[in-house]
């Protein structure tokens, strides 16, 4: 048997847990492929402690029903023949490495397909994520005011970037949760951490640029070592012109439901003044969306930005030469070659 004592290096990952187990969170980009679907999985699990091998006998039975349909599909479809190639490294994880990833694991081995499966399933997965977030990155921080381009340049960075508030499917701000119209639902808090991790992956070594987010994305939480290293290195303050922040902001927000935007709005109203608290809503129902962004960016933004010490200062109002300038601060501070 071929064991795998790392997930790293595959070419396919499959999840052969139940369908709301994946849905939790699992391997990025892993295919499930469940052995047992969710009730199956819980009609197995109550037997089991009443009646042991009678909870083996149908578990294995409902198994070779669920492996005989996912063999159907590898022979039908050619989405899942591009899957199965026999060049492919193919790693089979379910919980804990127990009978649901052997089961397949078995099959596909006497297909002759190049089949791992994962020591310690997805706990021992789990378990090598959370070292690798305990390990030591070299950061370079930008900070600044809203509307000034941080995540665009990370963006244009890429692949010397990690960009939270995409990993994140959030803005970061009071109305940072609107970023699920086009990102998709927050992921779970240990699927944010897995999807970190791999973004993280073969770059320990290498100046990282990342946004000076806080604590708290939305719902999820930032690993407190990955928070304490990027809050404590070279820090670059990013500025911009006000009418290009005004745009942004209309352009990351637009099309926004009123729904969505009084809700938010009263997320912020004790953190501004009755006075602009109506103009801003009077803006919107007029739909003078460039009043609104400016209001909101120097009444709220702007006054409760919390101000940090920063190393250098860019002023953004040319991304490509704001891209060098930050590329030149990362050769400054390490001997890595962009």
């Amino acid at each position: 048997m071929r064991i795998a004592t790392s997930y790293h290096d595959f070419d396919v990952y499959i999840d052969v847990r139940s369908p709301s187990e994946y849905a939790h969170s699992h391997i990025p980009n892993a295919y499930n492929m469940p052995v047992l679907n969710d009730n199956q999985f819980k009609f197995i699990g109550t037997l089991y402690k009443k009646n042991t091998m009678q909870a083996q006998i149908i578990g294995a039975s409902l198994a070779c029903e669920n492996i005989a349909e996912i063999l159907k599909k590898i022979a039908q479809e050619k989405t899942m023949q591009d899957i199965f190639q026999h060049k492919n490294k193919i790693l089979i994880y379910c919980a804990r490495g127990g009978k649901r990833s052997q089961a397949l694991y078995e099959v596909l081995n006497n297909l002759n397909f190049q089949v791992y499966k994962l020591q310690g399933g997805y706990k021992g997965y789990r378990n090598e994520i959370l070292k690798e977030l305990e390990a030591s990155y070299s950061f370079i921080t930008l900070c600044g005011p809203t509307g000034c381009g941080k995540s665009e340049l990370l963006q244009n960075l890429s692949p010397y970037s990690i960009d939270l508030e995409n990993l994140a499917h959030h803005y970061g701000s009071s109305f940072g949760h609107l970023a699920t119209q086009k990102l998709g639902d927050q992921p779970t808090q240990k699927m944010f951490e897995n999807i970190l991790a791999k973004a993280l992956y073969n770059k320990k070594n290498i100046p990282l640029f990342i946004e000076a987010e806080s604590k708290k994305i939305g719902n999820l939480i930032i690993p407190a070592q990955i928070f304490t290293q990027y809050q404590n290195t070279t820090k670059i303050l990013i500025t911009a012109p006000l009418q290009q922040r005004i745009e942004r902001i209309i352009k990351l927000y637009h099309p926004i439901q009123e729904q969505d935007f009084l809700q938010a709005m009263q997320k912020i109203k004790p953190y501004i003044s009755n006075k602009i608290f109506q103009s801003v809503i009077t803006s919107w129902k007029q739909n003078q969306l460039h009043d609104v962004a400016e209001l909101l960016i120097t009444q709220y933004y702007d006054k409760v930005y919390k101000k940090s010490t920063y190393h250098y200062h860019i002023y953004n109002d040319n991304i490509e030469k704001s891209i060098q300038q930050l590329q030149n601060i990362a050769k400054l501070t390490s001997t890595f070659k962009y």
